[in-house]
């Protein structure tokens, strides 16, 4: 039996832990932040994990074995592997019944103290289950204040941090309705400054810098006063220190992913945001990636984010306390600081693309729709024909644009037959998908996009799936692409890739990774059951049949689409939301023929299958960007009250 890789296990624990009801809208980076906490545990039969009355210490999660619930004594179900036990006692301060093993049993404890020091400091989990909060309020000295405090520090150098952290905190209030305090060092400023609101819905105070010129200090005890009165969600610290203990995260500005890999050990989490001017873009590396099945999460450092920004321009921009309407952004910058917001608030967006030939146009349809109905972008992965349609949107969605044009090009490429050419020159050498890609996106690189493009492919030398992360947009859809057996592979030495299909259909554990909140996916490549053949009643007509050669290469076709699209329906457990296509006659030979686009097209805009999964992705993401509102003076701990 092969071994479970780390990834295969953190996936099962992921999917496991949002099966807790209060969990299920809680973002991804939150809930593996959470399985940080657990403790492995094995438990004999007949053991006793806890009993009803007793004080909860922590909550349970089941992987292995069977456990039974009672509630005076009465059984009242058998849990199976991968349910949660006891997180709602765990916030009502007592279990509500006995669970015993019923088996040999083994899973994972959550130990109250950590999980309540993770619900403190994590402003979108405190949001979540601030149903259960309110009937378990706690005591306002006990622990930490219940707000996020957010430090910033930047090795780009001329980066104006300062102005970069106010245009923060008014995208935050503004897209999101989340309360921001913003805290500044002042010279001339009182032990208690006030806090003011300003016209852009940011709180605002200061600090008094020392006697010695040290930046100025936030004490504990005020910071308690100031989330008494005015409940925030974050606090942003501008030039100014608190007790290390108190900062949640760190916002840290790169110019290169690299800087931050020989910083691992330290305590506080830090959210790499890579600054790239859009003047000198980075270009010209290798194309590569990671073996996705064989990554982990790095403890204390987030999913990067990319700013792509001109940051001399910022430094003419007049800041003060108006509405960030009246600023006068640029769109480019706007969509930016948008981006930015969502990863730092935990609000990000990634799509899973299958692959599929010009079925993959149903993906043209899908994003055309989130742009048109205002559901962000902030990650795609892809494989074979999800790549391709992945990196002529993501490789024009630039500086304010939304990558519809890219869309539009593509479809006319299908219906004017350049894409069935390159398609069919692959058969000599996968170059023409390259440079059918580079004509229009010409040398764009993966590192430099602002949607986070990751396509997978297979390298054939190791056995791995790999999810590309540098290198040219266009070599990275071709190795994406290389179907082994009909076109060539794309040789990387000492790589040799092929079809990201085979080995992730629909990458979206790949997006989980990376730093995606909500995911979803989208297998549109249809499994086209075989047709059912007449058969010969006599044995000696059976058996010759069995020998006919066409009906055995019929028989592989079907069965390699089969497992294909079956391989991608498991994948899609890790989504929030997916969709599966149903079955189509001849899937494989009607991919290839790619002036059916806009056929697939209109196919796809009256799926009315597909229609109820995009509105179930668009209430999921009104639910995230609204998960600390709607504010007004009801949010938090107030409307527990």
């Amino acid at each position: 039996m092969a071994r479970s890789t780390p990834l295969d296990v953190q996936r099962r624990r992921l999917y496991a832990l949002k099966r807790a009801p209060a969990l299920r809208h809680t973002s991804n980076t939150v809930l593996l932040q959470l399985l940080e906490l657990a403790w492995e545990v094995s438990w004999a039969k007949d053991t006793v994990l806890c009993e009803e009355g007793q004080e909860a210490q922590g909550f349970f999660l089941l992987l292995e074995g069977e456990l039974e619930a009672h509630r005076d004594d009465e059984l009242l179900l058998t849990l199976r592997p991968g349910t949660p036990l006891g997180f709602e006692a765990l916030v009502g301060g007592r279990y509500t019944v006995t669970a015993r093993a019923a088996t040999t049993c083994k899973g994972l404890f959550f130990p109250r103290d950590a999980v309540w020091n993770l619900v403190q400091g994590r402003a979108g989990l405190r949001q979540d289950l601030k149903r259960l909060l309110a009937s378990a309020p706690r005591a306002e000295e006990e622990g930490p204040p219940q707000v996020e405090v957010v430090a910033f520090d930047s090795q780009v150098r001329g980066a104006p941090l300062s102005r970069l952290i106010a245009l923060m905190a008014k995208v935050i209030s503004h897209d999101f309705k989340d309360r921001v305090l913003l805290v500044r060092p002042c010279a001339e400023s009182p032990p208690d400054a006030p806090v003011v609101k300003g016209a852009d819905g940011v709180l605002r105070t200061t600090v008094p810098v020392t006697a010695d010129g040290a930046p100025g200090r936030l004490e504990l005890a005020r910071l308690r006063d100031i989330t008494r009165e005015h409940d925030p969600h974050y606090v942003f610290l501008d030039g100014c220190d608190v007790d290390a203990p108190l900062v949640d995260k760190e916002v840290r500005l790169v110019s290169r992913l690299d800087d931050l890999r020989a910083r691992r050990g330290e305590e506080r989490r830090v959210l790499p945001t890579v600054v790239i001017d859009p003047r000198a873009p980075p270009r010209g590396g290798a194309l590569g990636g990671e073996p996705h099945e064989h990554s982990r999460p790095m403890t204390g450092l987030l999913p990067s984010c990319v700013l792509r920004l001109e940051l001399e321009r910022l430094e003419r921009l007049e800041l003060d306390a108006r509405p960030l309407s009246a600023l006068g952004l640029e769109r480019a910058e706007r969509a930016a600081l948008s981006r930015w917001a969502r990863a730092l608030t935990h609000r990000r967006v990634g799509l899973a693309l299958s692959g599929g030939g010009v079925w993959g146009f149903y993906h043209v349809h899908i994003l055309r729709w989130l742009v048109a109905h205002g559901v962000p972008v902030d990650f795609v992965s892809s494989s074979s024909m999800g790549s391709l349609v992945g990196a002529y949107f993501c490789g024009t969605a630039l500086d304010g644009r939304d990558g519809l044009e890219g869309l539009a090009w593509l479809e006319e490429r299908a219906m004017g037959r350049q894409l069935s050419l390159a398609a069919a020159a692959a058969f000599v050498t996968t170059y023409s998908l390259e440079r059918f890609v580079a004509k229009d996106l010409g040398d764009v690189s993966l590192e430099e996009l602002p949607i986070r493009f990751l396509p997978v492919t297979t390298d054939l030398t190791s056995g791995d799936c790999v999810a590309l992360e540098r290198g040219p947009v266009a070599r990275a859809v071709r190795a994406s692409g290389s179907a082994p057996g009909i076109w060539a592979p794309t040789m990387v030495p000492p790589a040799r890739y092929v079809d990201g299909a085979f080995t992730s259909m629909v990458p979206a554990s790949v997006l989980v990774n990376a730093g995606a909140d909500l995911v979803f996916s989208s297998n549109i490549f249809p499994f086209g059951p075989r047709e059912t053949a007449w058969t010969p009643d006599s044995r000696m007509g059976r058996f010759l049949a069995g020998l006919d050669p066409v009906a055995r290469v019929l028989d592989l076709v079907a069965s390699g689409v089969l497992l294909l699209h079956r391989n991608g329906d498991a994948e899609s457990l890790m989504a929030d939301v997916s969709y599966d296509i149903q079955s189509a006659d001849a899937p494989l030979l009607t991919a290839m023929e790619f002036t059916k686009a806009r056929d697939i097209l209109r196919r796809a805009a009256g799926d009315e299958a597909l229609q109820w999964k995009l509105e179930e992705l668009k209430a999921h993401w009104r639910r995230l960007r609204a998960r600390c509102g709607p504010h007004g003076r009801r949010g938090g701990r107030r409307q527990a009250a």
